[in-house]
């Protein structure tokens, strides 16, 4: 959505600046093609370059983001055997929250097992947690409004 704007992902230009590109079956490079989804559309396969998972940055990003959002729980017991005492809404949504972040823990370990190495896999990693830590440690900390949660 954001690439008619800003042109390939960040991924994508770490692929082509690595040395990845487009090509055709035979093997012959094609000029001037710097994503994945239009190497595609034009017949050829991306090869080359390092591909950084992206399952990776996703999924640790996201976890991290609910792990983050989540910490309120580790402080406040309390709270959360009220929560669990009430039996409403609130007290799902945390079970949904905490069995999706194990979805995505699974996830990225089959996504490590099968489908990447072990240096596409760090830098996933690296990526996903600079992404987490930007946020979290950079950007939030210095917006006044944003804290924690009423309790």
């Amino acid at each position: 959505m954001t690439q008619w704007l800003l042109g390939p992902s960040f991924i994508e230009r770490i692929f082509v600046a690595t040395g990845g590109q487009c090509r055709t079956p035979s093997l012959a490079a094609i000029a001037n093609v710097y994503q994945q989804a239009v190497c595609r559309a034009q017949g050829g396969i991306w090869s080359g370059g390092h591909d950084i998972s992206g399952h990776c940055v996703l999924l640790i990003h996201s976890s991290m983001f609910l792990w983050e959002e989540t910490a309120w729980i580790w402080y406040s017991i309390p709270a959360v055997q009220r929560i669990k005492n009430e039996a409403g809404h609130a007290w799902l949504a945390l079970k949904a929250v905490f069995g999706l972040l194990v979805l995505w823990w699974w996830m990225l370990v089959v996504t490590s097992v099968y489908f990447h190495g072990h240096f596409e896999l760090f830098t996933g990693c690296f990526f996903g947690l600079a992404g987490w830590a930007t946020l979290y440690l950079g950007v939030f900390p210095r917006i006044s409004a944003i804290g924690l949660p009423p309790i």
